[in-house]
C-alpha cells in the first residue's frame, strides 16, 4: 500500500485499498500471471512476474529482504537439510547400534575402524545440522526455536550434541542419540508440523527467546537421551546370560552412570529454564506464574526428575 507507515502488503481480496489504478494493476497482473502459468506460457508469466517484482521493489523497498537472504532461503528450501538428515540419522543410528551390540556379544569381531568411521560421520552430520540451524537463523532474523517445528529440530540437535559429549565414555550412547536425533527430525517433518519461516508473534520478540527457549529445549535432548539409555539398559538386562554376564554387567553399569549424568544435566537445564520462563512471563504479561498447561507440566516434569 503506497505511503502506508506500517508498509502493509495486501492480497487480491484487499486490492480496493490500493485505489482504482492500484487495484487494476494488481488484478490484471495476478490474474494474467496465473492464466499464463496454466497455459504454460512462461515468457508471458515471467514478464508479468517481473512487473510485480518491480512494483514491490519500488513501493516496499524498506522491507524487501536483501538479495543474499532470498538466495539463502531458496538454497535452504531446495536442500531440505533436516528432511534428508532425518533419514540419514536414523539409518546411521541403527547401524551403529547393531555394530555396538555385536562388539558386546561378539567381542572377537574387529569393529574398531568401523566405529571410528561412524563417529566421524555423525560429527559431520551434526555440523550439517548446525549449519542448517544457522542458515534458518540468518533467514528468519531470530533464534530458530520459535515454534513446534523449530523446537523439534533444536531438540534433535541438542540430543546429537549430548551423544557426542558422552561418546568418549560410551560408544553405545552415541548410537542411541543418533537414532533419537533422527526420530525427532522425522516427527518435525510430519504434516501437522509447519516448516514455514514466519515473522515472530509480538510476545516472542524478546531476547528471552534465545535464552529461555534454548535452555529449556536443550534439556529435552538430555532427558530424551536418559529415556533411551534406560530402555537400552533394560534390553541388555534381558539379553544377559551366564557366559557374558561380566561384560554385559559392565556395560549396564556404564550406561546407568551416563544415564544419571544425562538426567542431572537435563534437570538442571529444565529447572533453570522454567524459572527463566517465569521471569519472561512477568515481563510479557505482568505475572510470573499462571498455571497454564505449559507451565504446569514444566513444573510436574521438574518435580518428577528431581524425585528420580
Amino acid at each position: 500500500v503506497p505511503g502506508d507507515e506500517n508498509h502493509k502488503w495486501v492480497d487480491l481480496t484487499e486490492a480496493p485499498i490500493l485505489g482504482a489504478e492500484g487495484e487494476s494493476f494488481a488484478k490484471n497482473n495476478l490474474t494474467g500471471y496465473l492464466a499464463a502459468v496454466q497455459k504454460k506460457d512462461w515468457v508471458a508469466a515471467n514478464g508479468l512476474l517481473d512487473r510485480l517484482e518491480n512494483n514491490q521493489l519500488t513501493l516496499g523497498a524498506k522491507i524487501i529482504p536483501p538479495k543474499a537472504k532470498i538466495n539463502f532461503e531458496v538454497l535452504y528450501i531446495n536442500l531440505n537439510i533436516f528432511g534428508k538428515l532425518s533419514k540419514i540419522f536414523l539409518f546411521t543410528g541403527l547401524l551403529m547400534l547393531v555394530v555396538n551390540l555385536f562388539s558386546i556379544f561378539k567381542p572377537g569381531i574387529g569393529l574398531l575402524n568401523i566405529k571410528k568411521l561412524l563417529l566421524g560421520f555423525v560429527v559431520i552430520l551434526f555440523l550439517l545440522q548446525t549449519a542448517g540451524l544457522a542458515i534458518r537463523w540468518y533467514i528468519s532474523g531470530h533464534a530458530p526455536w520459535s515454534n513446534g517445528y523449530e523446537s523439534m529440530v533444536f531438540i534433535s540437535w541438542a540430543t546429537c550434541m549430548a551423544g557426542i559429549l558422552f561418546a568418549n565414555r560410551s560408544e553405545i550412547t552415541l548410537s542411541v542419540t543418533t537414532l533419537l536425533a533422527g526420530l525427532t527430525l522425522m516427527v518435525a517433518g510430519m504434516s501437522w508440523m509447519s516448516p514455514e519461516i514466519t515473522p515472530l508473534v509480538p510476545v516472542l520478540k524478546s531476547y528471552w527467546l534465545a535464552i529461555h527457549v534454548a535452555i529449556i529445549t536443550a534439556s529435552y535432548g538430555f532427558i530424551g537421551l536418559s529415556t533411551f539409555l534406560g530402555i537400552m539398559v533394560m534390553i541388555l538386562i534381558v539379553l544377559r546370560r551366564k557366559h557374558n554376564e561380566t561384560k554385559v554387567t559392565g556395560f549396564i553399569e556404564q550406561l546407568t552412570t551416563i544415564n544419571e549424568m544425562s538426567a542431572t544435566v537435563g534437570l538442571y537445564f529444565l529447572t533453570i529454564g522454567t524459572f527463566l520462563g517465569g521471569v519472561w512471563a512477568n515481563e510479557s504479561w505482568g505475572r510470573y506464574w499462571g498455571w497454564d498447561p505449559k507451565e504446569t507440566w514444566a513444573l510436574i516434569t521438574v518435580m518428577i526428575y528431581a524425585f528420580i
